[in-house]
């Protein structure tokens, strides 16, 4: 499982990001292999270990907060033909 999808599962469960983050550094504590993928990630995406989390979710939130403004109307995106052919 990839670390966002763990991140979205946590979140899910506890339906607040303090809450599930806290659970994620819990586990982290007794999963050696969970804390070097989490500190791999954030070495990729930029993030510091201490806030890579939280920046996951504030990033998804702006970038489908871009979108929902460039397409208020999700029912005319649903009907345009992406395929180029």
């Amino acid at each position: 499982m990839e670390i966002t999808e763990l991140f979205e599962f946590y979140f899910s469960q506890f339906q607040d990001i303090a809450l599930a983050e806290e659970n994620f550094r819990e586990n982290m504590q007794q999963d050696p292999e969970l804390k070097k993928h989490y500190k791999e990630w954030c070495d990729e995406m930029g993030y510091t270990e201490r806030k890579g989390f939280k920046s996951y979710f504030m990033n998804k939130s702006d970038s489908e907060n871009f979108w929902e403004a460039m397409y208020p109307n999700r029912e005319e995106l649903e009907e345009y033909d992406f395929d180029t052919k």
